[in-house]
């Protein structure tokens, strides 16, 4: 497996960082699965872009009042590392080679045989397959900029970066453990943000396939905000101007009809398909899209996964805070 299921330290932080807030989550126990406390701060324009640091001050000092109002102090933090950053692919590596090798192997065909949209890259890799000739693998790469910034994010606020992840890792690691997909299943998870849409194949419990999609035109400043008047704890969004949105899910739905054919006969050449879809994120309109998606793809299951989990209080977690739970699921 590419992950394991079960986390071993409840006493780390999770973090999840994006365009336009700051989610933090503390597991209390996985088994039962129960959530000790969680929140979210909202992000001014400027301080994110496309997952890149571009005010690491103002950053810090949100993070450090987060940590702050919840007495934390020199903890060990996991992350989600940000999605329009992350290559993710198979690789075939000879066969000879040790697993302590490969990844210097990696660093020597960077250009000739593997082929990155960035330079200076960090790598994680998993073994898929080993044949009489060579080995397969699934590459894990990531700009050594973007996460030396992180780094150096949580060494200002006192935080010791431990685990890194992706996002859809993490969501498929709590749909794992919520019983909605099996390792038979070849599902296709759709990450619905609030300004760009991530899609996933995951294959015998693996990814295959990422993808990340920008949603032209609905930037932070395209949306109105408020704080959660019950709880205090996070916020509602809303599309001042939603026609723009529907615009996009329009061509949403064309680019998953594409991937579920480009599966099926690119990768799989007609032997294998999508057999199920699952749509995650935190964008309130994400019912809308399942809508669209079912109209047109009406042969699959396709589903807006929103399982219920609760705090030690009692209090449902938002569907929006699945992401950071499955990463506090993540095994160290």
């Amino acid at each position: 497996m590419a992950f394991t299921l079960f986390r071993q330290n409840q006493a780390d932080v999770s973090l999840y960082i994006s365009n336009y807030s700051i989610q933090l989550l503390e597991l209390k126990s996985t088994n039962p699965l129960i959530v000790n406390r969680f929140v979210e701060s909202y992000l001014p324009e400027g301080v994110m872009m496309d997952g890149s640091i571009k005010d690491a001050e103002k950053l810090s000092m949100i993070i450090d009042q987060c940590l702050s109002d919840w007495g934390l102090k020199k903890k060990k933090v996991r992350f989600i590392t940000p999605d329009s950053s992350v290559s993710v692919r198979k690789v075939k590596v000879p066969l000879e080679l040790r697993e302590d090798e490969i990844k210097g192997y990696l660093y020597l065909e960077l250009g000739n045989t593997i082929h990155l949209p960035f330079e200076e890259p960090v790598f994680d890799f998993v073994l898929l397959d080993e044949t009489e000739s060579e080995k397969e693998i699934l590459l894990f790469a990531a700009p050594e900029k973007v996460m030396k910034e992180y780094t150096a994010l949580f060494d200002r606020v006192k935080l010791e970066a431990n685990v890194a992840d992706l996002s859809s890792l993490s969501t498929y690691r709590l749909l794992y453990e919520r019983q909605h997909t099996t390792e038979k299943e070849n599902t296709l998870l759709i990450e619905v943000k609030l300004d760009s849409i991530n899609f996933s194949i995951f294959e015998q419990l693996k990814p295959i396939f990422t993808r990340h999609m920008q949603l032209d035109g609905l930037a932070a400043r395209e949306w109105a905000y408020q704080l959660d008047q019950e709880t205090q704890l996070y916020y509602q969004y809303e599309l001042k101007n939603q026609e723009v949105l529907y615009v996009q899910f329009r061509d949403v739905v064309k680019e998953i009809e594409k991937i579920i054919n480009f599966y099926r006969f690119t990768i799989h050449q007609g032997d294998r398909q999508i057999t199920q879809v699952t749509l995650v994120g935190d964008n309130p309109y994400i019912d809308q899209l399942l809508t669209l998606v079912k109209d047109s793809i009406p042969s699959l299951p396709i589903t807006h996964f929103a399982d219920r989990i609760y705090t030690t209080k009692n209090m449902a977690v938002p569907s929006k805070f699945h992401t950071v739970l499955g990463l506090a699921l993540k095994e160290v």
